[in-house]
């Protein structure tokens, strides 16, 4: 049982880096499924790999991520021993963080080689580190140079180590918020498909999913430069302002919009208070990431009060469909919402 333990511990970290295959993550899905406490081991093992920085690029960040992990390790083993109500217990949650450590501080050992033999032989080389989300989880991350970005769900943004002289270049794959550290002198670029968003220092959401049928941009305050080579001429943002591009006919445009409202899925609970429908389910969008249809005109003359915590869209739909007379109705990854006649 150790042993398979053992290898659950290192399929999840696979899983975390992006190389594990088909089989493992299928192995490790059912594994998740059959406790609370997989689940439970599962988040604590994908805390650690990111307070820890796997991905450091020299000495001294990998001593401090070592630092942290046994830190995180000692602290929780100690927290554990105080609850615990039985010494088998403790001795099992000191195992179970062991085991953790261990292929944690391998996979470090192994990147911190990596990196002196990059060191040597290419100083210059700059490392590409990638931040994934899992479907339905979100996070906050903080990148190089202190710019916040929240990734939604299945979402994956590609950035160096360490930024160039003249611009800080990342790439986005899904919807992210991000709020950039000010630098006049070297620009912030997000690449997303066609698309170029570059900004100084500005709070902007992101939404450029590969099946989405838009890429979009709200700008919340600062201003945006968006350009590429789907677009004839740069577009200049102004806060309020959202900029929507369609990759079918490469049709771009821009409106005055409440911004807020498509970055509400950052935010751990949804709170409405007669708000519009047609606003509500902005949030909502972005909240489940999905696309959702509803009449304009119902939508808009809809209000509704109610607050979103950890239900699931369908769990929401079925307390509005009690509500307001509507059915609804998911396809894939849309929702369809239909007034009753």
């Amino acid at each position: 049982m150790e042993e398979r333990t053992n290898d659950i511990n290192e399929i999840i970290i696979r899983y975390l880096d992006g190389t594990a295959e088909l089989e493992e993550k299928m192995l490790l899905l059912r594994w998740l499924k059959q406790s609370d406490g997989n689940r439970d081991d599962f988040t604590a093992t994908r805390d650690l790999w990111l307070s820890c920085n796997v991905a450091a690029g020299n000495e001294l960040e990998v001593d401090v991520a070592l630092g942290r992990l046994k830190d995180r390790i000692l602290l929780e083993q100690d927290r554990m021993g105080r609850e615990s109500r039985t010494k088998k217990k403790t001795l099992s949650v000191v195992l179970r963080w062991t085991r953790i450590a261990a292929v944690l501080l391998l996979l470090l050992g192994i990147g911190y080689g990596i990196g002196s033999r990059r060191e040597h032989s290419a100083p210059d080389v700059i490392v590409q580190n990638q931040l994934i989300t899992a479907k339905g989880s979100k996070g906050r991350f903080t990148l190089p140079d202190g710019s916040v970005v929240w990734l939604n769900s299945a979402t994956k943004l590609t950035y160096p180590n360490q930024f160039a002289d003249d611009r800080r270049l990342v790439s986005l794959e899904g919807e992210a918020y991000f709020e950039v550290a000010k630098d006049a002198k070297k620009p912030f670029v997000v690449q997303a498909g066609e698309i170029d968003v570059e900004v100084l220092g500005t709070c902007f959401d992101l939404d450029s999913y590969f099946s989405g049928e838009f890429v979009e941009t709200a700008l919340l305050n600062g201003s945006v430069k968006i350009s590429g080579k789907a677009l004839k001429d740069p577009v200049y943002l102004k806060p309020n302002e959202l900029f929507r591009y369609r990759k079918s006919d490469q049709i771009a445009s821009v409106e005055e919009a409440k911004v807020g409202l498509y970055a509400d899925w950052i935010k751990d609970r949804l709170v409405f208070d007669n708000d519009c429908l047609s606003d509500i389910l902005i949030s909502m969008e972005g909240r489940y990431n999905m696309d959702i249809e509803c009449p304009k005109q119902f939508a808009a003359s809809t209000r509704l009060s109610f607050t979103i915590r950890q239900e699931s869209i369908e769990e929401v739909m079925e307390a509005m469909s009690q509500i307001v007379p509507v059915k609804y109705e998911i396809k894939g990854n849309k929702l369809y919402i239909t007034p009753l006649e």
